[in-house]
């Protein structure tokens, strides 16, 4: 497979993805108030961060297959795993979204989070094994790991941690890229 249908592929997911996330926002089509949009708020916070999420993913595989020039079908599969993982993002965001305090959904995103995170780790060794020249960027998993680690334990005392948690990975896997573009 070519890189080109194979990066338009996980494009095409990713766009799928963000497109059924927002179809879990509803607003009530009885109440046309400032009230109907404050009742959603949980819900639109729970949306807005698996957005930034999704789309810091979409950099951070973009960024990762920059220089790659082989696709193999270990990097095939392995990136569908990482896609099936990031299209339960919608399910678990609008399960969080509708009781941001509930410690069963903060604790699903926060696993549907490391899933993710570990996929993208494997994705990223396949492509190491066929790619002597990629680099690894082995600290940032560390941290990321770290990070959502410890959002696995807090959300039992308080739930919506998950979103901070989750703001912080952003950051995290957000300025790489950036920095990365500068030496481009």
């Amino acid at each position: 497979m070519g890189k080109a249908r194979f990066e338009a592929f996980t494009d095409a997911v990713l766009a799928i993805i963000l497109t059924i996330l927002v179809l879990e926002l509803h607003l009530n089509q009885n109440d046309h108030s400032v009230k109907a949009i404050i009742t959603i708020l949980p819900e639109f916070l729970a949306y807005a961060v698996s957005f930034i999420v999704i789309s810091v993913m979409w950099v951070n595989h973009h960024y990762l297959f920059l220089k790659v020039k082989t696709i193999n079908h270990q990097i095939i599969f392995t990136n569908i795993g990482l896609l099936f993982i990031a299209s339960l993002l919608p399910v678990t965001t609008a399960w969080i979204g509708s009781d941001i305090n509930a410690r069963v959904p903060a604790l699903l995103y926060a696993i549907n989070v490391i899933l993710y995170n570990l996929a993208f780790s494997a994705l990223r060794n396949e492509i190491i094994k066929v790619q002597t020249s990629a680099s690894h960027k082995m600290t940032l998993e560390i941290v990321s790991a770290c990070i959502n680690g410890a959002a696995l334990i807090l959300v039992f005392f308080w739930p919506p941690f998950v979103f901070i948690s989750l703001l912080l990975d952003v950051l995290l896997w957000g300025i790489q890229p950036i920095r990365a573009m500068k030496h481009v």
